[in-house]
């Protein structure tokens, strides 16, 4: 009796197994000749994302290199008279000459500590050493560190997005020469050949896809380094300009 169970048992066991093999191989054989009769379209897809891509990469280097060079001439000597002024104790004149210098990195960092300043002129004419100047002091390295934040958070802006399609290009490219590689041994397993005539669409569109991939990422990467070089110097710039106005402010109280 239990040899009759047992045999029941594994004539079971081998019809599952045999039905989740047919079932795999259906699965199989629905699966990859979709891919197959979908990988021209895939390729075609893949090659328009990077198109996409190549446009809005080259949108954002454009845009940022036109704000860095207009803030940089914006920026230019603006420092040196606004201290020359400050150390004559003009510090509205110099509140002024940075309001004045719109799109000034540098003039939005020094006019954020002025205004905390200008009250002591208004005041009590020129500057004087004393508690109230400690604490306008106090509160304007507070608002230039506020500002300088700022000033960097803008000079960043589209740079992530530079950052990330530098990373994502060479994949989405590596994943249409995947495709074209498919397609290439779809192409030898129709014909029963593998010559040239058959597998070049393949490969062509595998190279295409490679190549496009690369042309995005790699200006793409040179350009957000460039850029990220660039908004650490204008940084360095900004903390500098904080620090000599504090010392050009306790010369013009100590004088």
């Amino acid at each position: 009796m239990g040899k009759v169970y047992y045999s029941v048992f594994c004539a079971r066991q081998g019809a599952g197994e045999g039905f989740r093999k047919r079932e795999g191989e259906s699965m199989d054989q629905l699966i990859i000749p979709a891919l197959m009769h979908a990988g021209q379209f895939l390729v075609l897809c893949t090659l328009t994302a990077l198109a996409l891509f190549s446009v809005y990469s080259l949108s954002v280097i454009g845009e940022r290199w036109w704000t860095f060079r207009q803030a940089r001439a914006a920026s230019a000597g603006i420092l040196r008279r606004v201290l020359d002024q400050v150390v004559h104790g003009k510090l509205q004149v110099a509140l002024a000459t940075c309001e004045a210098g719109r799109g000034s990195y540098l003039a939005t960092v020094l006019a954020s500590g002025l205004k905390e300043l200008v009250p002591l002129e208004s005041a009590n004419p020129g500057l004087h050493a004393g508690p109230e100047m400690d604490r306008a002091t106090f509160a304007a390295r507070e608002a230039m560190q506020r500002s300088t934040a700022g000033e960097i958070e803008r000079l960043e802006q589209r740079l992530t997005g530079l950052a990330t399609l530098g990373n994502i290009s060479p994949f989405v490219g590596l994943f249409g020469t995947v495709i074209g590689i498919m397609r290439s041994f779809e192409a030898i397993s129709r014909t029963g050949s593998g010559g040239l005539s058959s597998v070049s669409a393949g490969i062509a569109e595998a190279l295409v896809a490679t190549a496009a991939g690369l042309f995005v990422a790699i200006p793409a990467v040179i350009a957000y380094n460039h850029f990220v070089s660039r908004v650490k110097t204008c940084a360095t710039e900004m903390d500098g300009a904080a620090s000599q106005l504090m010392a050009a402010v306790q010369r013009a109280a100590s004088g």
